[in-house]
């Protein structure tokens, strides 16, 4: 009897050490339980369907990489406490701050951080009919009194506000330019890498973007210091592996997000 118990508790151990090895595999990446669509969908602790532009991106570089990871969804500023103490081993979509070295790092060259190994760009574009005149020069807007749309989702909304202009809200990508189209706005505002790739799918008027961006900015996925002191050699070819394949996974999928945020 003393023999099988001994079997019975070996069993158990073994099993257990096993499990602990698995999980011990297994990549923890963190994103903020607040919407930045189309980079990050949904709001809670759920992932949204689909989930957002970054996290699908994360997922098929993990996958590329052979790589098990999971997701946790947690407000913003848990995120990077939770980067700080190692209960993350990673952490997405932020720019790049230096008081946020302290929580994790970023992927660096030549002591910046490395725009090439970004895993988004969050920028907006004006999208207007070629005989529109809007006169931006990259801080501000000169004798223009018309009206632009964007998405409700989209902080761009807030920003052309404080610039005194009239901003009309839609729903998705889609309804935006359809009010273009019918001439109930002047122009569009919205993520270049959305409103390209929904406009490669219908047929539509002439149109042009208005330069410079209205905005442009690199956001990065961190790991944390506990991370990087054991495995580095993972966090690079991670990196590595989004600067390689983002912008073409990104343009592949980025229809998903055409027709607005899901619901809640």
């Amino acid at each position: 009897m003393k023999s099988l118990l001994t079997i019975f508790c070996t069993a158990i151990l073994t099993v257990s050490s096993l499990a602990q090895a698995d999980e011990a595999g297994l990549i923890t990446f963190g994103f903020n339980d607040a919407s930045a669509y189309p980079y990050l969908a949904g709001t809670g602790t759920e992932l949204a369907s689909p989930p957002g532009l970054s996290v699908e991106l994360v997922q098929y570089v993990a996958d590329r990489l052979d790589l098990p990871i999971r997701f946790e969804r947690q407000p913003g500023m848990r995120v990077l406490h939770s980067l700080r103490v190692g209960k993350l081993d990673g952490a997405f979509l932020f720019s790049y701050r230096k008081a946020r070295e302290e929580f994790g790092v970023y992927p660096m060259s030549d002591g910046k951080p490395d725009a090439n190994q970004r895993l988004a760009t969050l920028g907006y574009t004006l999208y207007k009919r070629p005989k529109t005149r809007i006169n931006w020069d990259g801080k501000k807007f000169t004798g223009f009194t018309g009206r632009i749309a964007a998405n409700l989702n989209y902080s761009i909304v807030a920003d052309l506000r404080k610039l005194g202009i009239t901003v009309t809200e839609g729903r998705s990508t889609a309804q935006s330019f359809r009010m273009l189209f019918a001439d109930r706005v002047d122009a569009v505002a919205d993520q270049e890498t959305i409103a390209d790739s929904y406009l490669t799918t219908i047929d539509h008027p002439m149109l042009e973007k208005v330069t410079p961006p209205l905005s442009k900015k690199a956001y990065f996925l961190l790991f944390s210091h506990q991370f990087m002191r054991e495995h580095a050699d993972i966090a690079r070819r991670f990196w590595s592996e989004i600067a390689r394949t983002r912008d073409r996974f990104t343009d592949r999928i980025a229809y998903r997000y055409a027709n607005g945020a899901p619901a809640d």
